[in-house]
């Protein structure tokens, strides 16, 4: 006899959630990445070793379209494009689910960064990225973030639907010509973005030392 009282779930295992809590673990080099080709917003295919091939590039995976976290860091990015820009470094989205769903996360945040579509989370996979635990995905750490950021945005960035693995994390990496990692940050929970600010500073160094 099932010892739980009735009404009884364990948290672990909902909404596609890790029961154990899992480690990142970034490559120091994106040859496996490299040949990975995912549809862009427009459908067009992009083998992702060519976006690294002449200059830096800043890739950044999103959890998913509905995600407010994931929403208020595009927004964030978009606003410092010109900045990435003037240093030579592209910023390129990753996020999940089709390009017609990612053509939509455009459009309704409006932003002009490319967003290729992973639907079989197969980059997230090879970039070390991990599916939360329940306590990572919706600990109050998350929800108070996500609150803070609707807040601030006045209501512009605020959670939506799922469309996704709604457990699945991101991160931000920036590659250099010739295939090296130079900077990495994997998210740890839903909300654990790394701030366009720190993105670009590893950006320009990359830049430089290319």
């Amino acid at each position: 006899m099932d010892p739980r009282p009735r009404g009884h779930r364990t948290l672990p295992g909902v909404l596609g959630t890790s029961k154990e809590r899992q480690r990142t673990s970034p490559p120091r080099r994106a040859d496996a990445l490299a040949d990975i080709v995912l549809p862009d917003h427009d459908g067009n295919d992009v083998r992702l070793g060519d976006l690294w091939s002449e200059e830096p590039v800043a890739l950044v995976w999103v959890r998913h379209y509905g995600c407010v976290h994931c929403r208020s860091h595009a927004v964030a990015l978009e606003g410092a494009r010109s900045e990435f820009d003037a240093a030579g470094v592209r910023v390129v989205l990753v996020g999940q689910a089709t390009p017609r769903q990612a053509a939509h996360f455009r459009r309704r945040l409006d932003i002009d960064l490319p967003v290729l579509a992973d639907e079989s989370r197969e980059s997230y996979k090879v970039a070390g990225a991990k599916v939360a635990t329940a306590g990572e995905l919706l600990g109050p750490r998350s929800v108070t973030q996500g609150l803070r950021r609707t807040f601030e945005s006045r209501g512009k960035v605020h959670q939506g639907r799922i469309i996704g693995h709604p457990a699945q994390l991101g991160g931000a990496m920036v590659i250099a010509p010739g295939g090296e990692v130079t900077w990495c940050h994997m998210a740890e929970d839903a909300s654990d973005n790394a701030t366009p600010d720190e993105i670009l500073a590893a950006a320009r160094a990359a830049s430089t030392t290319g």
